[in-house]
């Protein structure tokens, strides 16, 4: 056996005595229990780790679920993504980055591998994440990046309770452009190639067709986003549960139906289909658990998932593409012969895109099933118990396309006779059909476990000693992969105020070299309830913890077959065949070199914390932490020279420290009849890199390491040139291009009058996660009627401002913004803020530089809602209604940031991000 196992397992024996615990353990001081990993739950007064946990889910519906989670967890990072709604998941970090590879937390649902957005809003009893090394290296290899934890509704003894809810769904896109009419690009056009020293494109009589619109047919005035958008997406949402359950039998069961009419304006012009953006889905689930004998129980989870979803033959990414980038007077709609428009700059009308391509439909089937059994074997030694749990996933999807090349013509006219001239440039084609399957995977997990408690005196141990394997494998080649974890965790408790965390893990991936696929994960955790000693005992205090823990956590999901060498087809060498005459064989090479030593990424964390409540009415929480994440796989490029021939195997040498603090504050109380809770919360984290085995920069300001990950780096600004006197009087010879006047003045960093790549600098902060993330939220809630408002927001976060058209205008056909028009600079306007039109392009004004890069900072209403409860006495009189709330919520109502024109969370050419609008009615019987 492998010796780090032989080291592992005498570890785990000698410190656990060979006790275990077992998988599901509850220990109860008082009603707080929280999932503490491995599904180990515990009171949360004993908790030495970082974990935070949320219920409080009710408030918003979402097709993906991730979007329930804004601002409901300290320490979780969640960051709205744009797309349709079958592809609009929220991106999640935990205490943001540290690692300059993924930074995706683990999430396990019910304990299993499996993604939050499989499921429905409405299953979810909780969400939990753990942060700190005392939880996250109970999984090891996996653990580095956080760990969230869903935990599904459960059945409960008790008659039927059945609820129903139907939930009515309207979105509108937030802050589309506004583009330039026909007649301003025409003028745009004709400026920015005279700025490039090019004859115009439109003569004074084709400026005059689009002013007055004469030829509306050749010259148009085409508002593409009014054409191809509705003002709002539609949706339903219906929800059906039972739970209730006997002595022996508990369940719980739902099904759930959803589904989303899109935001397409053109979708019904074809008999027999749509090319709408829609997309359903039905969720039907069970959960049962079942007491077996006095001494056996099981639980049994079964989720069926099916979704549909249906777009246009061209691809949404396209379709907003050319949104983005077809000017309003380059064609029209049509032509007036009733041929889609276009010209031989532009095939991408985005009206025929959403209409005249066909539709394509894709199916999902997925069946998550999962086994808990647990056997109480007190008989033979008590407090000991053991289990085994299996789960099992499968899910495939299927395509359909139905598309088509559709036809479209150009059109002139000749202004002497009036007469419009034609030409085709494609003609229509016919619809075709294909199919395929677009995935199939599985997934297995295998989990055995045994515990141990045991009190006497002033002492109680808790001891646990699992093992799990994980296998998941999809069609693609060389795709599966493979984890095995050996867990002992012991929890040491003395006289209800000292705490002690103890776990080991051994951990193992497919992913690394078959001869060191190990890795050893320790952690522990010490906590001291200041509240139980006799000194702080207060009639007001109720909790007052101080903690601290620090252990090792691992990440190793990189691509397979990393450490082999991998040889591909080569170049022909010529050899002379018997004749003599040369003939050509083809060859092999190294298309990789595996990296030599692969091993998985080291995450040594360090958490000090503080818990507090008091007059059972104000919670806070406290934390600071240290995350120095070793053995990153990073390039080794920078190390080795060019004339090496190949690329390069990445290297395990990669080093970040991430630290930061995070604290969570709330007050719940009642006066009377009216209710209410005030809550907030704060994180706020930097990283930093240490090592990534950067190539040689000649100054400290170029160089990345020493900065944060995904620092912006570019040219600063110090003004616009107003005249060629000024760009060949100012003694710094700009070398990234062509300098015209209206171009961008840079900063010469190093003094050598020139600027060229080593004049760049750090600009702004990270671009992929802020370093300051916060919420806020208010409840309150008189005689049934309620109102409820969730803000979030972040800070220390930057974008890049390259949005075609928008800030990207004219370049590469590209049509203008209003924005830009009003305020670029040009000879009539020399005080314009935004550089010259250009429609060559140009190095100087669309590099990345501090013009682009702006503050994203932003401060969202993520949620409101107004809702009204029933009387209870006013239902007794039906007979047969328990409960009956009806409610409005609003999501994303307005935001508050300083780039305006865009959301700072979707800048791009993408389906926008949606302001949401629902009304409902939940009924419980």
């Amino acid at each position: 056996m492998n010796k780090k196992i032989n080291i592992f397992l005498a570890g785990v024996l000698c410190s656990l005595g060979v006790m275990a615990q077992e998988d599901t353990l509850i220990v109860r001081q008082n009603d707080e229990v929280v999932e503490m990993g491995r599904t180990i739950t515990m009171d949360a007064r004993e908790m030495t780790g970082a974990v935070s946990v949320t219920t409080n889910l009710s408030h918003k519906n979402s097709i993906k679920p991730s979007n329930q989670l804004f601002g409901t967890l300290p320490g979780l990072q969640v960051l709205q993504k744009a797309g349709t709604v079958w592809e609009n998941g929220a991106t999640l970090y935990i205490r943001g980055n540290s690692s300059l590879n993924s930074n995706s937390p683990l999430v396990l649902v019910d304990g299993f591998e499996r993604s939050i957005d499989e499921l429905s809003s409405e299953e979810i009893e909780s969400v939990s994440v753990l942060k700190d090394a005392v939880a996250t290296s109970l999984y090891g290899i996996r653990g580095a990046n956080g760990v969230i934890l869903v935990k599904t509704k459960r059945g409960s003894v008790g008659a039927p309770k059945i609820t129903f809810s139907y939930e009515f769904n309207m979105a509108s896109p937030k802050r589309l452009p506004k583009f330039a009419d026909g007649y301003t690009y025409a003028m745009a056009l004709n400026e920015a190639m005279e700025n490039d020293g090019l004859a115009p494109r439109y003569s004074g009589t084709e400026l005059d067709a689009f002013k007055n619109q004469t030829y509306p047919g050749v010259y148009p005035n085409v508002d593409w986003l009014d054409e191809s958008l509705r003002d709002m997406s539609y949706g339903d949402n219906v929800n059906f549960t039972a739970q209730g359950g006997s002595q022996f039998v508990r369940y719980y069961t739902m099904l759930n139906f959803l589904d989303n009419r899109g935001l397409l304006k053109p979708t019904s012009d074809n008999d027999g289909y749509s090319t709408q953006l829609k997309y359903s889905r039905l969720n039907v689930r069970t959960n049962l658990d079942i007491t077996v004998s006095p001494t056996t129980t099981v639980q049994l989870n079964l989720l069926g998932n099916f979704t549909e979803h249906n777009r246009p033959g061209e691809s949404t990414d396209k379709i907003f593409n050319a949104l983005f980038q077809v000017p309003s007077g380059a064609f029209p709609v049509k032509t007036d012969r009733g041929i889609w428009g276009g010209t031989t700059n532009y095939s991408n009308n985005p009206v025929a895109l959403i209409s005249g391509r066909g539709y394509a439909r894709s199916q999902t089937r997925a069946m998550y099933a999962d086994v808990n059994m647990k056997q109480d074997l007190s008989a033979i030694l008590p407090g000991w118990s053991a289990g085994f749990k299996v789960g099992i996933d499968n899910t495939a999807s299927y395509w359909d396309n139905n598309t088509k090349e559709f036809g479209y013509e150009s059109a002139s006219v000749d202004f002497a006779t009036g007469e419009n001239i034609y030409t085709t440039l494609r003609n229509e084609g016919t619809l075709g059909f294909s199919k395929s399957v677009g995935s199939v995977a599985t997934h297995f997990n295998l989990e055995f476990y045994t515990n141990y408690i045991k009190q006497w005196n002033k002492h109680s141990l808790n001891a646990t000693l699992l093992y799990s394997m994980d296998k998941a494998k999809t069609k693609s080649q060389n795709s599966g992969r493979a984890f095995m974890d050996i867990v002992g965790s012991a929890h040491y408790t003395y006289n209800n105020r000292y705490l002690v965390d103890f776990s080991l893990s051994g951990s193992a991936s497919s992913i690394l070299d078959p001869d060191d696929r190990w890795g050893i994960f320790p952690a522990i955790g010490a906590g001291w309830i200041l509240s139980e000693e006799n000194f702080m005992k207060r009639d007001w205090l109720n909790l007052l913890k101080v903690r601290a823990s620090y252990g090792i956590s691992g990440r190793a999901d990189y691509g397979v077959n990393l450490f082999q060498n991998i040889y591909g087809s080569g170049n022909s060498y010529y050899f002379q065949n018997a004749t003599n005459v040369p003939s050509s064989s083809s060859g092999m090479k190294f298309t990789q070199l595996g990296i030599d030593g692969l091993t998985y990424e080291k995450s040594h964390k360090l958490n000090v914390g503080i818990d507090f409540r008091a007059w059972n009415k104000l919670t806070m929480t406290l934390d600071a932490f240290y995350d120095h994440r070793t053995d990153i796989l990073v390039s080794s490029g920078g190390s080795v020279s060019q004339i090496f021939g190949m690329s390069v195997p990445q290297i395990n040498n990669g080093v970040v420290d991430n630290k930061g603090i995070e604290a969570s504050l709330a007050w719940d109380d009642n006066i009377g009849n009216f209710e209410y809770h005030l809550g907030g919360q704060f994180t706020f984290t930097r990283n930093k890199i240490k090592n990534q085995n950067e190539e040689y920069r000649p100054y400290d300001y170029l160089k990345r390491t020493g900065s944060s990950m995904n620092q912006i780096f570019g040219y600063e600004v110090i003004g616009i040139y107003k005249s060629q006197d000024e760009i060949d009087n100012r003694g710094v010879e700009q070398l990234l291009g062509d300098v015209r006047p209206g171009d961008l003045m840079f900063k010469d960093q190093n003094g050598d009058n020139k600027i060229d790549a080593y004049d760049q600098v750090p600009l702004g902060y990270n671009a992929t996660c802020p370093e300051i993330y916060y919420s806020f939220d208010l409840g309150l809630e008189y005689k049934g009627f309620g109102v409820y408002a969730l803000f979030q927001g972040v800070g220390n976060y930057s974008k890049v401002l390259n949005t075609a058209s928008v800030y990207r205008p004219i370049v590469n056909n590209n049509t203008i913004s209003t924005y830009y028009w009003e305020n670029r600079w040009s000879e009539s306007n020399p005080n314009g803020t935004l550089p010259r039109l250009t429609y060559s392009g140009s190095d100087n004004n669309y590099n990345t530089n501090s013009m682009w890069v702006s503050d994203a900072s932003f401060l969202k209403l993520r949620t409101l809602e107004l809702y009204y409860n029933f009387p209870t006495k006013l239902l007794k009189k039906t007979g047969f209604l328990a409960g009956v709330k009806v409610f409005a919520r609003g999501h994303d109502l307005f935001c508050l940031d300083g780039i305006d024109l865009r959301d700072p969370e979707s800048i791009g050419t993408e389906h926008p991000t949606m302001t949401q609008y629902a009304f409902g009615f939940n009924l419980s019987f």
